[in-house]
């Protein structure tokens, strides 16, 4: 049989404390009036001077005035607060927690489902919620320590979260949506502020986001669609953007990239699988894997591409190319096309003024709208050749003498500053499974690392080895575009390695 307490305080805004054994209900209401009601005895109801304090052994429900806050409260079950203009601060729910139509939320921990509507302060989980989380129509911003269930937030001013131990959905958000570490997938949508995503386990989906992107640890695909602008540290998936207002960086991104519409400037340091790049209104430097495919560069463009390259010019665009591919040059200019085997070739095609530089481990096909000027024999052609030889005659091995000679020489090329040039090598075990970091939830992605080195090769016979890799057939065309080496240098240096056999 419930037992009711009275009590009518000395402010029309009392502050309440309650301790309740079971599950608490408490209800605003328009009296000026303290009611408490216990389901298996009466509450006790103690005024002081600073706050009230009510006691219930068991289940209980309160009612206070309007504009009361419930200060440091806590129950053993569920908690179900409603219609208090002042702020509500829990220390524990033992159970589900339910709050709606409040001045503001402060919570310590919950041990079960938050749900929290119509908060028109802020939101601080100082602790931990340990279940789900789900908070819609919030005046002011949420902070959230950790989290160990899915959070849901919707319709806020702003967002922060330290430990998100699931999956993080944030829509319509009035300021900042930041989530320092996610073991589950994020996804924001419209954000009016920045955004910034340190470490997420899953899947990263960014749109409509008014301000800057930032994302440090992506281990699942990063997709970005009308944002900002990007910088991106790591991603062990794909890659993938759209409308994006400012400039795009990105360190590594283990899978493949697809850009498009990129109002800046495009910096990817390493591409593990294929690049698409349409519409860049800044200059364009990547290294890449794959193949790569370019449309609509307004800038300089300097692209490393292990496979094929593509690349297409409307009439404005264009100006001086130097191409290194290892596999046929095909060049459409107006009504002419002009096809070349391997090698280095520089030529000026359409009508702009800006610099590219490709380098493909495969063909390189390029398109233009404007005209074709000034491709030859060149050096780099027959230079090319002597290598192409040198691969059909190479079956010896890069042993201990070759090894001495690059680190020697890339010591000179540092002038004396390369201090650990004792410890430099190529790597040539291409079955070898890559090196895993010593970081629980970091693996590491394909670093493109380009080596200067001013090659003099004195080698003798050797052993039979394994085919020449295709990173370090990249490493001798690279230093051969650069004049880091001469075309005979680059023939010894790829008869000392060996290779596949190619025709011209």
């Amino acid at each position: 049989m419930s037992e009711l307490i009275q009590v009518e305080p000395e402010t029309p805004e009392p502050r309440v404390r309650i301790r309740c054994g079971g599950d608490l209900r408490v209800e605003g209401w328009d009296r000026a009036l303290i009611e408490a009601e216990g389901e298996h005895g009466p509450p006790v109801v103690e005024a002081g001077d600073e706050r009230i304090e009510i006691e219930a052994e068991s289940a209980c429900t309160v009612r206070l005035p309007l504009a009361s806050a419930l200060v440091e409260s806590a129950a053993r079950g569920q908690v179900n607060v409603s219609n208090l203009q002042g702020g509500v601060a829990l220390t524990q729910a033992g159970g589900d927690l339910q709050v709606e139509n409040v001045g503001s939320v402060r919570i310590e921990r919950a041990a079960g489902r938050v749900n929290l509507t119509n908060v028109a302060g802020g939101v601080d989980v100082t602790e931990r919620a340990q279940g789900d989380l789900t908070a819609e129509h919030i005046g002011g911003g949420i902070s959230i320590a950790e989290a160990a269930g899915r959070l849901t937030l919707r319709n806020v001013a702003s967002v922060r979260v330290e430990r998100a131990r699931a999956d993080v959905d944030v829509l319509n958000a009035g300021g900042n949506a930041v989530v320092e570490r996610a073991d589950g997938s994020v996804e924001f949508i419209n954000v009016d502020g920045a955004a910034a995503v340190g470490k997420a386990r899953g899947q990263v989906s960014l749109r409509e986001v008014r301000g800057n992107v930032a994302c440090d640890a992506v281990n699942g695909s990063l997709h970005l669609t009308d944002v900002g602008e990007v910088a991106a540290r790591r991603v062990m998936g794909d890659l993938t953007a759209e409308s994006v207002r400012g400039a795009l960086a990105c360190r590594k991104a283990h899978g493949g990239a697809t850009l498009r519409e990129v109002g800046g400037s495009v910096s990817l340091g390493g591409v593990g699988g294929d690049l698409v790049v349409e519409g860049c209104g800044g200059s364009l430097s990547a290294k890449c894997g794959g193949s790569v495919a370019l449309a609509t560069i307004r800038g300089n463009v300097n692209v490393t591409a292990g496979g094929d390259v593509r690349c297409r010019l409307d009439e404005k665009e264009g100006g001086s190319f130097r191409a290194v591919c290892g596999g046929g040059l095909t060049v459409e200019g107006g009504a002419t096309m002009v096809a070349r085997g391997p090698g280095v070739h520089t030529f000026r095609a359409g009508a702009g003024k800006s610099s590219y530089s490709l380098i493909a481990g495969g063909s390189m096909h390029l398109e233009s709208a404007g005209i074709l000027k000034g491709l030859g024999e060149e050096e780099g052609v027959r230079g090319a050749r002597h290598a192409a030889r040198a691969q059909r005659r190479a079956s010896r091995s890069l042993g201990r003498t070759l090894r001495r000679t690059l680190r020697a020489a890339g010591k000179r090329a540092a002038e004396g500053n390369w201090e650990d040039a004792s410890s430099w090598s190529f790597s040539f075990d291409t079955d070898a499974p890559a090196p895993r970091s010593a970081a629980r939830d970091e693996e590491p992605l394909t670093d493109f690392e380009e080596v200067d080195v001013n090659v003099e090769l004195d080698v003798g016979s050797g052993a039979d080895v394994e085919p020449v890799s295709e990173e370090e057939r990249m490493t001798v065309l690279r230093m051969l575009s650069e004049g880091k080496i001469t075309a005979d240098e680059a023939e010894r240096l790829l008869d000392a390695l060996g290779g596949q056999e190619s025709e011209l």
